[in-house]
């Protein structure tokens, strides 16, 4: 009779054990808050003037709190309309994340905000902003067909390219980009060339690489890539005389 009374009393306890502890992990799951992605506001003006000061500004949030500890932000401007854009790093002003940019052309233009977070997200935010020219309406009507008429000769002319790379890197490695340029059949001089890479995967950064001319016509800069994956190179080429050619190509770098 003991033996079962004390059998009855170890079940009982262990029972009660069991119960307690799957209130417990209830418990612990219900508390437990899964962590949001982070979220973006982009602020930026949809309409400006030639020489306005403006002002570029995204706030982060995650889990409904503003942070303000991520790796890097920068802002990439592009007009589409002269096919150039530029970066520009943000600092933090007043929990949030600014930049200024002086606008000089005028365009239909893409603001777009590169967010690195520490956990290796990269967020790409974009809104749209006018840029209209402060002149009278006549002006800037001549000022347009005088730019077209420009452009129309401009693209009589053809830019030759010549690759004198390959087209795949390797991971951590230095690689030199060399090309040859010729213009209307002769050997293109003093001209301003830069490729402009663009990472296609997520946690990729936009950069320059600046090609100086290492001889007449032919155009050489290095650059290493930290990271492995498919990009796209755009070339540039520029001068003092209004022109400007671009070409782009797919792009490999391999671990």
């Amino acid at each position: 009779m003991k033996k079962i009374v004390v059998l009855l009393i170890a079940l009982a306890t262990s029972t009660v054990l069991v119960a307690c502890n799957n209130h417990n992990d209830h418990s612990a799951n219900g508390t437990k808050k899964e962590t949001q992605p982070v979220k973006a506001t982009l602020i930026a003006p949809e309409e400006a003037k030639i020489g306005d000061k403006i002002e570029l500004k995204i706030t982060l949030t995650q889990n409904s709190k503003t942070i303000t500890s991520v790796k890097d932000v920068a802002f990439e401007i592009k007009n589409n309309d002269t096919d150039t854009d530029q970066m520009i790093t943000a600092r933090l002003k007043n929990h949030s994340y600014v930049a200024s940019y002086e606008a000089k052309n005028a365009g239909k233009y893409k603001i777009t905000a590169h967010v690195s977070t520490k956990s290796g997200e990269h967020i790409m935010p974009n809104t749209a902003m006018t840029v209209a020219d402060s002149s009278t309406n006549s002006e800037h009507a001549e000022r347009k067909d005088h730019e077209a008429a420009t452009e129309e000769h401009e693209h009589h002319h053809d830019v030759t390219i010549t690759y004198n790379h390959q087209r795949t890197a390797t991971k951590d490695k230095e690689m030199t980009f060399n090309v040859s340029l010729k213009y209307d059949g002769k050997a293109l001089s003093s001209a301003n060339v830069r490729y402009q890479v663009l990472p296609q995967f997520d946690g990729g950064h936009p950069t320059w690489i600046t090609l100086k001319e290492a001889s007449k016509g032919t155009y050489e800069g290095k650059h290493t890539f930290t990271h492995a994956g498919k990009y796209q190179l755009k070339l540039h080429v520029e001068n003092n005389e209004g022109l400007h050619a671009h070409e782009v190509k797919d792009f490999i770098v391999r671990e």
